[in-house]
């Protein structure tokens, strides 16, 4: 079985958990058919949405941590993060912001669970993933507010704004690593499991420009995704808990929760086949 192999993956083991936005409610049931089955993480790398699910994960790497992640997906709203303000879109599209939604509901969210929890002191090891603006390299946050690296991790180009740590302007980690097997690699990891997301299903695409344009990136993210678990770091044993294609979309925020059950049953399934 899968599971024996699981078992048998050499320590330092380091889940790795991408990005995906709403998608990441399929993390969540991975996280729970793993610690049913007492396979419990060394070190935590999560980017973009991997990134809220690792830190929610690090303070209660347990049943029932998985249990009150599910409740958190479960209550999670499309106001929570995405409110719409006409003027600010107006005002974004002139060139006079530099985000057409603003990242404070999402920040009050996140604080809403995490408090002012710092990165350092999580009981699971934890390194969150984001994209320096300046430079265009991934930058590793281990230290300082969890909530605002974690939203730093989440800041998707335009659609929320940087976020500024120091004298750093952090965006979105996936946008240049969202399977970062080389960073778990640097922080010490023998072994990895990469819990994947749905990738997009294909379909007849929605002709609207914003539409376009995040299936386009997610294409991109995805392809890249690929070629780095092609090439893993010499050294590191990575194993991939598989994600079937889906047609939700990565801001079909409050309408996953039927992804939970369906990476429950699918990982239970994986890691109890040969």
């Amino acid at each position: 079985m899968r599971l024996d192999r699981v078992r048998t993956l050499p320590r330092p083991l380091a889940f790795v958990l991408p990005g995906g936005g709403a998608l990441g409610a399929y993390q969540v049931g991975i996280l729970k058919a793993l610690a049913e089955l007492d396979v419990a993480p060394d070190m935590l790398i999560g980017v973009s949405a991997g990134a809220v699910n690792a830190a929610l994960f690090a303070w209660n790497a347990s049943v029932a941590g998985t249990a009150h992640l599910e409740q958190i997906w479960r209550s999670i709203r499309r106001r929570d993060l995405l409110r719409v303000q006409p003027g600010r879109i107006t005002m974004a599209a002139m060139g006079r912001r530099p985000s057409f939604f603003d990242s404070r509901p999402g920040e009050t969210f996140l604080r809403k669970h995490l408090g002012m929890r710092q990165l350092q002191h999580a009981p699971v090891p934890l390194a969150i993933i984001a994209t320096n603006l300046h430079d265009g390299r991934p930058v590793v946050l281990t230290d300082g507010d969890a909530a605002s690296a974690v939203v730093a991790s989440c800041s998707f180009p335009a659609v929320y704004p940087p976020i500024q740590r120091g004298d750093l302007w952090l965006i979105d980690g996936g946008v240049v690593a969202d399977i970062p097997l080389d960073i778990a690699a640097e922080q010490g990891a023998a072994s990895a499991m990469v819990l994947s997301v749905p990738p997009l299903a294909a379909g007849a695409p929605r002709l609207r420009a914003i539409d376009l344009l995040f299936r386009a990136s997610t294409f991109g993210v995805e392809a890249h995704g690929r070629t780095v678990m092609r090439r893993p770091p010499l050294g590191l044993d990575v194993m991939e808990v598989h994600a079937p294609p889906s047609p939700a979309t990565t801001f079909a925020i409050g309408t996953t929760h039927g992804l939970i059950e369906e990476a429950y049953d699918n990982t239970m399934a994986w890691l109890n086949s040969d």
